[in-house]
This record gives structure tokens, sequence and C-alpha cells, in this order.
């Protein structure tokens, strides 16, 4: 932290005060109720979490639970409208003297984003946020990840692929006996994504273009074409909505590039720009997604049994990294995999002419690959008070 920055400063004092206030609040409600459990949803970015806070109303009717939404500077603007919300920014708890004294009586941290605070009596659980056995990491990093994730308590997974993965990927890098406890309990964005759409009723005239994080297998990804991409869709008359990955509007990925692409296109009447934290009116607005590697995919295409375009250069390095992978192999199940503008143009519109193309094939991939579409909710709910 830059200690003579005011705006650094100001964040450590409102996590400061905070932590005064969960220690009075948590103090208060155990005296009541010595079995009362304490809960830290923590939302440490902005993305799409409407489905985490329909848990959280969930648990709130348990009278033994009580949550508190956890936000920091790059969370999004919605959760500070929310009960129990509080800003706390975990990066700044070392300069709080004390604060594993004051943050005591909380039981459980609760996240859909990797967090590595440890609180003396807290049990970390993490939401994994990927429908597949999508990569997580570029392969050099890979090892240290689960090294990391294996120190948590809890891994609530999507599906028995995105299990097996995680299983996987601990034996080939952990030596140790496997601590962290991983558990199906269904993919809880899909099935809320899945009822929200069902109420919005929009033309679907446009292609969302929704790319992975610029650093992540940048060799093969999208951002290197990503301009050349968009102005050739345009100039073929397409719609566009560009969805930037959460990463990319931050300084750990490549803000400026993507404000360079925004900058480029704005003024087109095709162009839009979706930076909000909601995807629902992209995902209702466009009758196809192109991504590279993004876990988002499977979401948009299973929530609405619509077609997707995987757009990459993969080499014989990612093709070996990628070869065991459902992710990678189910591709054209629900849709095409390109390398070139070519077989880009003559797949978008062989889709436009029939948008049912691929419809019953990814109704029946799905039925196949995620085993509690639908129960999420209740079994999620169900496995948080289990294990408190």
């Amino acid at each position: 932290m830059k200690v003579f920055n005011l705006y650094n400063i100001k964040k450590l004092i409102l996590s400061f005060i905070s932590v005064i206030i969960i220690y009075i609040k948590t103090s208060v409600h155990y005296r009541k109720n010595p079995l009362t459990k304490f809960i830290f949803f923590y939302f440490p970015v902005k993305a799409y979490q409407k489905n985490i806070l329909e848990l959280i109303e969930r648990l709130n009717k348990n009278s033994k639970i009580i949550p508190y939404i956890i936000y920091n500077s790059f969370s999004s603007d919605e959760l500070k409208k929310s009960d129990n919300a509080l800003f706390l920014d975990f990066s700044y708890l070392r300069f709080i003297p004390f604060y594993n004294f004051f943050l005591s009586k909380i039981n459980f941290i609760i996240s859909s984003y990797v967090n590595y605070i440890f609180l003396p009596k807290a049990k970390n659980v993490y939401i994994s946020h990927d429908i597949y056995d999508t990569p997580m990491v570029n392969k050099k990093d890979e090892k240290k990840l689960f090294i990391e994730l294996a120190k948590l308590n809890y891994i609530f997974v999507s599906s028995n692929i995105a299990k097996m993965y995680f299983i996987k990927k601990f034996k080939k890098y952990l030596k140790k006996k496997l601590k962290v406890q991983i558990i199906n309990t269904g993919y809880l964005k899909l099935d809320h994504v899945y009822k929200e759409l069902k109420n919005l009723k929009v033309k679907e005239d446009s292609i969302l273009l929704a790319p992975t994080a610029s650093n992540h297998y940048k060799e093969s990804n999208l951002s290197l074409k990503l301009n050349n991409l968009i102005k050739f869709l345009l100039e073929k008359n397409f719609k566009v909505i560009y969805r930037p990955h959460p990463m990319d509007l931050t300084k750990k990925g490549n803000m400026h590039k993507t404000e360079d692409t925004i900058r480029k296109f704005q003024d087109n009447k095709n162009f839009t720009i979706d930076l909000l934290p909601s995807y629902l009116k992209s995902y209702s607005k466009s009758f196809i997604l192109i991504t590279d590697f993004s876990g988002t995919a499977y979401t948009f295409s299973f929530s609405q049994n619509k077609p997707v375009i995987f757009y990459s250069n993969i080499n014989n390095t990612i093709k070996k990294d990628f070869k065991n992978l459902y992710y990678f192999n189910d591709r054209k199940k629900i849709g095409f995999a390109v390398n070139n503008l070519n077989d880009l143009l003559k797949k978008l519109n062989k889709i436009r002419n029939n948008k049912n193309l691929l419809k019953n094939k990814i109704k029946k991939l799905k039925k196949k690959r995620i085993e509690n579409f639908g129960m999420s909710l209740k079994i999620t709910k169900k496995q948080i008070e289990n294990i408190i």
C-alpha cells in the first residue's frame, strides 16, 4: 500500500471502521445466541453476482445464520445497497491491529472468486464460477494456483466434469493428503440466468463477443485480433456487442487495450459496449456468442440453447494441454471452432439462416453434462447448512 496515497488511506479507514462494526454486531448476536453462525460473502471484483445474492436471501431465512456482504472498491455498486453490506478490502487487513481478534467470530468466508485470506476460526468456501473444466490459468501458473487452492476447506463445483478436473489437478501438483472437500452443488449461475432470461423478450439480432482475459493463453486468444475481428463484423453489417472480460477492466488485465477498442468503435451505430455487471440483456439480444477460451461459452449456450463460435489459433502446445478437457472436446457440440475470418463468416451466415441449427444437440449435451440443473440453489443452501 502507498501509505501517503489519500485514496488508499481512505480505503484503510473504511476497512477499519467495518471491522469494528462487525466486531460489535457479531458480539451482540453471539451473546443473544451462541449457536449463531456468521458468514462473510466476499465480492472482490465487478462481476455478475445476483445468483450469489439469491443464495444469501435464502440463507437469511435461517435464524441461526447471519451473512455479511463484503465488498471493496472493485466490486459492483449494486452490492452497497444490500442489507449487512460493508466495505472491507482484505488487502488492508494486515494494517489493522488485532483484526484477527475483531473478526474471530466469523465462521465462514464464501466467494465465487478465489480468496486467500484466512481468519482464525473461519473456513473458506470457493464457489467455482466455471461451468466446465475450463483452464483456470496459463500452464506456467497452474501448479502455484492448485497448491494455493488446496489450502481452502471446500470447493463447490458446477458438475462432475468440474469436480474431476479439480481432483486431477490436485493429484498432479499436491504431494500431501488433500484437505479441501470438493462438492458438486450444481451451477448457481446457470440456473439463475436460465430463469431470468425466460422473462426477457427482445429481438435477437446481435453477435455477442466475449473473449477470455487477454493474459490467458495470450499467444492463442482473441486479444491481438480483437480490433480486426470487430472491424470485419461491422463491415459485414453485423451488430456487435462487445463484453470485455472483467479482468481486462482492471490493472491486473489489459485495461488500456480495452479502452482503445472502445474508443475505436464507439461511434459505430452497430457497435455496443457492455460494461454492466449483468450480462442478461446481452445474452438475450444475441443469436450467437463468439469467444476463444472463456467459460461463458457454455453458460451462454446452455442457458438459451444458442450456438457458440470458438475463434482462436490452437497450436500444438495448446492442443496437448487441452486434448483431455471436455471444454475443448465439446466445442463442436454447441457450435463451431474456426481460426480465420472467412470460415467465421461462413459459420455465422449458416447460423443466422438457421437459428435452430444446433438447438437439439445443445439440449442433449446440457442434460448429459449438468447433473443438478435447476436444483443448485437448493443444494448449495443445504450444503452450507450442513457444514456449519
